[in-house]
């Protein structure tokens, strides 16, 4: 009865050696496939120190800002090498060219020559973005030309950034030379502001003496205004004087024109006091009747006289008389002349006394008039004084106005020659140059269109690879026929590689119909591109037919598929294979499918190098060898062995 168990499956791997290994092969493949992949490429990028990369220093310098020598190529050099992002190469250009060409190098960093003047211009009249040059081949590995452009981008955004601190600091000596002639303007504002605040404590005071003057004027006003009134006074009493004179002068007039009358009665008396001085006492009694006459007819003189007799004994009238006899002749001629201009010049004075007293009274008015005018005057010059005094201060504060003004407008004015006068370009290209001061100039030698034309070189061989497999799962490494023949062993290799070699141009010819014309895989040398696959499958085929025909069917086939896991591993058709462990570096020279992917590339990307030739010798030469191996094998398997007739393990 059948076992449904897998016991009975499982216990033939039991017996001799390969079933026992073929067992092994089944748990490790799939481990195999993993790790390999996995180790190979676990952090590809952390290994980029090891990508090298040819570095050419070309600048030849400029002079900086603050006098010294500004070499930013050398300092950038220094950077980079010191700090072994990438295996830096310091070389010269030809070397760095035929590097990159070669695959020696997989890109080439030039700086050239007016890097550290681009720099430097961001101060300048001419601001542009300083350069590095960059020179790629996708030839030499599509991945290895990516992470290279991710890396230059990593390497122009440090260098930016310092380059951008040194083009700021060109800008910036001119703003801080500006800063020095803005801080002298600010000094000068300063002092203007001081000068300004004096200047309005000047105004105010000269407003404030202004405000005493006008009041000091309208003090003045007032009282010559009361001086006016009392002049107005003295004017009247003057006309009241005037009036007065004249009938003072009226009186006068009076009293001359009986001066002649009151003379001859003078010398009359004079003639009777002389003639009668013997007989006076009798004639005394006349004399009083006399004189009470003209006393009575208004002679003063006549009524003084009575009067003193009147009040006289004889003894001193005689006396008198005596007298009067002397002195009656000169009395006699003015006495009754000037007694009557004295009656009329009394009454005169009265009437100029009353003018006077007027006057008087105008007098007082134009002395209050001037007392206020006096006060006013006082007043008009404390304000006066005050205005003056200020008027001094507004004139000083005036004069350090304008030194300050002048320190402000020198300030800025040597403040606004060291401001860059820059026209609209200028501002644009130095607005540029600031915020992108470092560019990267890219060169291709040759460049794969897309992310596909750079995996090409790698997945069609590894197509043709497993198409190999394919092929000798279905046709014989080695027919029986052959064997079973006296030919030799390589008729009998020929015999049986020869129609996977049919096979293997088939898949080529399909392979790259699909992908160039269904995919649209832009092929540089299409030509080239069909002979060199159909090479790359013969070499594959006569590989795999080896590994067949030396380690049997089952052995065989499981160590073609170890070697297509170790070959894409190590080939270097995706990440360089730089980046992958020492050992995959080690086993990268010797496997077909490398060669098969540098000889694609430079097909692919339409810039065949040497290395296409050598691609080309080492296919063949696998070819040959393994031909020759297979043929070597082919004759010892003439002889029949039981393990041949019942193998231990097929597949």
């Amino acid at each position: 009865m059948l076992s449904l168990t897998s016991g009975g499956e499982l216990r033939r791997f039991r017996r001799g050696r390969l079933p026992r290994l073929a067992v092994a092969a089944m748990l490790l493949v799939p481990l195999l496939y993993g790790a390999l992949y996995l180790w190979a490429f676990w952090s590809p990028t952390s290994h980029l120190d090891r990508l090298p990369v040819a570095l050419v220093d070309a600048d030849t310098g400029a002079p900086a800002s603050d006098g010294t020598r500004l070499t930013a190529g050398a300092d950038l050099t220094a950077q980079l090498t010191d700090a072994g992002d990438l295996d830096w190469h310091p070389t010269d250009a030809s070397d760095a060219a035929a590097g990159v060409q070669d695959g020696d190098y997989y890109f080439a960093v030039t700086i050239p020559a007016d890097f550290s003047t681009s720099l430097a211009s961001a101060g300048g009249d001419t601001p542009t973005s300083a350069r590095i040059d960059v020179t790629y081949n996708d030839a030499n590995s599509f991945i290895g030309t990516t992470l290279g452009r991710s890396a230059m981008t990593q390497v122009r955004d440090a260098v930016a950034a310092t380059a951008g601190r040194q083009a700021v600091d060109q800008v910036l000596v001119g703003l801080g030379s500006a800063r020095e002639g803005l801080v002298q303007a600010s000094d000068g504002a300063v002092s203007l502001r001081a000068a300004a605040t004096q200047l309005g404590a000047g105004a105010t005071q000269v407003a404030t003496g202004a405000a005493q003057a006008r009041d000091g004027a309208a003090a003045l006003a007032g009282g010559t205004a009361t001086l006016g009134s009392g002049a107005a006074q003295v004017a009247s009493g003057s006309a009241t004087l005037a009036d007065a004179a004249h009938r003072l002068a009226a009186g006068s007039d009076t009293a001359h024109a009986s001066a002649g009358a009151v003379a001859g009665g003078a010398q009359k008396v004079a003639d009777g006091v002389h003639a009668t001085v013997g007989t006076i006492g009798g004639l005394l009694p006349q004399m009083g009747a006399y004189l009470t006459a003209r006393a009575s007819a208004g002679d003063a003189d006549a009524a003084a006289l009575l009067a003193t007799l009147g009040s006289s004994d004889p003894a001193a009238l005689s006396a008198q008389l005596q007298q009067l006899d002397a002195g009656a002749a000169q009395v006699a001629s003015g006495a009754a002349a000037l007694d009557d201009g004295l009656g009329s010049l009394a009454a005169s004075a009265q009437t100029l006394a009353t003018g006077a007293t007027t006057l008087a009274g105008g007098a007082t008015g134009v002395a209050d008039g001037a007392a206020h005018a006096a006060d006013g005057s006082a007043t008009l010059a404390t304000g006066t004084a005050a205005l003056a005094d200020g008027a001094a201060r507004v004139a000083s504060g005036t004069s350090q106005v304008g030194d300050g003004a002048a320190q402000l407008a020198d300030g800025l004015s040597d403040g606004a020659a060291q401001i860059p006068d820059d026209s609209a370009d200028q501002r644009t290209a130095r607005a540029t140059t600031i915020a992108n001061p470092v560019e990267l100039a890219t060169t291709d030698l040759a460049t794969a269109d897309s992310l596909g034309e750079g995996f090409a070189p790698m997945f069609l061989p590894m197509a043709l690879f497993v198409g190999g497999i394919i092929t000798w799962l279905l046709l014989r490494p080695l027919p029986s026929r052959a064997l079973a023949t006296p030919a030799s062993g390589w008729r009998v290799a020929i015999a049986g590689y020869l129609p996977a070699v049919a096979v293997g141009a088939g898949q080529v010819a399909v392979l790259l119909g699909v992908v160039a014309l269904g995919l649209g895989l832009s092929i540089g040398h299409p030509v080239g591109t069909v002979a060199f696959l159909v090479l790359v499958a013969a070499a594959f085929l006569a590989v795999q037919q080896m590994l067949i025909a030396v380690l049997g069917p089952a052995a065989g086939k499981v160590a073609t598929i170890a070697l297509l896991m170790l070959q894409i591993t190590s080939a270097s058709g995706t990440y360089p294979v730089q980046t992958t462990p020492a050992f995959f570096q080690a086993i990268h020279p010797l496997l077909p499918m490398t060669y098969a992917v540098q000889g694609l590339r430079d097909l692919v990307t339409g810039t065949p190098d040497a290395r296409l030739w050598v691609a080309v010798g080492y296919l063949v030469a696998v070819l040959l060898a393994s031909l020759a191996v297979t043929a070597w094998k082919a004759g010892r398997m003439r002889t029949w062995t039981v393990s041949r007739l019942h193998p231990a393990l097929t597949i």
